[in-house]
């Protein structure tokens, strides 16, 4: 698991390319039922059945019939066999894997959160935004969970997950994030976005920031992203600096500035420490 202190730790392994495989031809199989009408559904049971009638089958089972309904769907859809995906998947991943394919600088927070993200780590992100974080870090193995108020965000980030192979490791909840309770949800580090954050007033963004700070184990940490170039979703407003004054206890690790003529904040980490004074 991800802690404050890396390097000196057994890292387990990755999930095997065979089971990647497995959750995309399900995740696309799943989809493509939702996406029909209760007929047609129907319509691709009968064919099933015709099917298991003609083959020989000594018990009908509804396990059978399921996995019957799953190939010819897999058929319609044209879906890769396992060596086929295997080459178009291991150079999508490689490409994903680098914090600038998504856009983001290799210094800032969440970009550096990646690299110590174990698989299977759950990490939250407060805020979709334009989804580069959640998509950067559900690439490198973590279980990402979003939160954000904005419903539009949210789908979007969903539909492009989906697109980028990754929707079995981004869940997603619609929530005014003044009612968000972290406690709720397992993680070992947080991303905050400061778009979403933005559109709070002070006293409900410090408590937020509290329960959240709370619902970290000790040796997490919270990755504040700075704004964004473009400001996108009111970031513009708030300044990752305003933030730091509430990680007053804990350690802070502030991202170098990017170069730029004017650098804009360029966010800092902060780790919660492994023993509090209470």
């Amino acid at each position: 698991m991800l802690s404050a202190t890396n390097g000196r730790r057994s890292r387990r392994p990755p999930r095997s390319l065979r089971a990647e495989y497995d959750l995309f031809i399900e995740q696309r199989i799943e989809e493509y039922k939702d996406s029909l009408p209760r007929g047609e559904i129907l319509e691709i049971g009968d064919e099933a059945m015709k099917e298991l009638a003609g083959a020989e089958q000594f018990l009908l089972t509804e396990v059978v019939l399921r996995d019957q309904v799953d190939a010819i769907i897999r058929r319609r859809l044209r879906l890769p066999a396992f060596r086929r995906w295997r080459d178009k998947y291991v150079a999508l991943r490689a490409a994903q894997s680098e914090a600038t394919h998504w856009g983001l600088a290799p210094h800032d927070p969440a970009a550096e959160l990646g690299l110590l993200v174990e698989d299977n780590d759950h990490v939250l992100v407060v805020g979709a935004s334009d989804g580069a974080c959640a998509l950067y870090l559900a690439a490198r193995g973590a279980s990402v969970r979003v939160a954000d108020p904005d419903i539009a965000a949210v789908y979007g980030l969903e539909s492009r997950a989906v697109t980028e192979q990754l929707g079995a490791r981004i869940e997603c909840e619609v929530v005014r994030l003044d009612w968000f309770d972290p406690s709720d949800v397992k993680f070992c580090a947080c991303v905050l976005e400061l778009g979403s954050l933005a559109t709070m007033g002070a006293s409900e963004r410090a408590e937020l920031i509290r329960r959240i700070k709370q619902a970290t184990p000790p040796g997490g940490r919270h990755a504040v992203m700075g704004a964004s170039p473009d400001g996108a979703k009111g970031a513009a407003r708030l300044s990752s600096d305003a933030l730091r004054s509430h990680y007053a206890d804990w350690e802070i690790i502030k991202a170098p500035a990017q170069g730029a003529r004017k650098p804009r904040p360029s966010g800092f980490t902060a780790i919660r420490p492994d023993s509090e004074t209470r």
